[in-house]
């Protein structure tokens, strides 16, 4: 059996503000959007990311009474790369983003690395690639 990696959705509380911060500020293009069930998808590449209103996951998503949603897990953190850092840090302050982190240098790994939230509170990682390490 091959299972294929095609996405990662947020099912995010605030969907219009997500869904304006991942286009506007990200700079992510719409790939398909329906207003009526609150979804998105994000073309990133390879791998979509999609948005979708957690207060309609009932009607989608048969959900048992352990299946929780805490707005302030890490348990997906979402990793992009930049060409620098530090200028992403300014670009995304001037959008109002509060920065999480100093920007880590990790020279053992070959990043520079820093991190801030969505506005539904999801982890989002900057990377900026120092060295390409071969091992």
């Amino acid at each position: 059996m091959r299972f294929q990696y095609v996405y990662t959705r947020l099912n995010v509380e605030n969907f219009q503000a997500c869904k304006a911060f991942y286009r506007d500020v990200l700079g992510l293009n719409i790939k398909f959007e329906d207003d009526m069930d609150e979804y998105v998808e994000f073309d990133t590449g390879a791998i979509c990311i999609t948005l979708f209103n957690r207060k309609k996951l009932d009607e989608f998503i048969t959900k048992d009474k352990s299946l929780t949603y805490d707005a302030h897990s890490a348990r997906v953190v979402l990793s992009f790369q930049v060409g620098n850092v530090e200028e992403a840090i300014a670009y995304l302050q001037t959008h109002g983003v509060e920065i999480l982190n100093p920007s880590t240098n990790y020279p053992d790994r070959g990043f520079i690395s820093t991190c801030f939230r969505d506005p539904d509170g999801n982890l989002i990682e900057l990377e900026q690639v120092t060295d390409i390490l071969i091992t």
